[in-house]
């Protein structure tokens, strides 16, 4: 595994790079190693994860962001393109059920990323989010990201 890694992250590298000459291929060992090094304690974990049964609900969750993003954009080009320009902002807070913070955050980048809404700041279970209209505080609750992210950290420490 630990070989897969550094030939994963060297490859890498080297795409970066746009060349594959001999210093380049010595510095990215190099650095490939370094960053395996300081990240150990992150890539290796006495607990097993389960990735079989974790990888479909990974792919329902992009599917769900991408088609979020896609009708978010509609929404507010059609607010910034009308005339009277008719926006509610305000500031909602969510309590979320997540435990892990890696997964509260990737939570919390989901909602910045799709249009009218914008995290700012995260607290313990409280997500502060800004949003453009009261329509999308709504759908902020017992949102389809969170039941994905409570579904992968259910199934992921089994």
């Amino acid at each position: 595994m630990y070989y897969g890694i550094v030939s994963l992250y060297l490859l890498f590298w080297i795409v970066i790079s746009d060349n594959a000459k001999v210093e380049t291929i010595c510095s990215g060992i190099i650095i490939s190693l370094l960053v395996i090094r300081l990240n150990k304690d992150l890539m290796c974990s006495n607990t097993k994860i389960n990735l079989r049964k974790n990888i479909m609900p990974w792919i329902a969750y992009v599917i769900i962001l991408i088609k979020e993003i896609l009708v978010s954009n509609f929404n507010v080009a059609k607010i910034v393109l009308s005339p009277k320009l008719v926006i509610s902002p305000q500031i909602v807070t969510i309590n979320t059920k997540i435990k892990s913070d890696f997964h509260k955050t990737i939570f919390a980048n989901s909602i910045t990323l799709t249009p009218g809404t914008l995290t700012v700041s995260m607290d313990g279970d409280n997500i502060t989010v800004h949003c453009l209209k009261d329509e999308f505080a709504t759908g902020l609750n017992n949102s389809a990201f969170e039941k994905i992210i409570l579904k992968v950290e259910e199934d992921m420490y089994e």
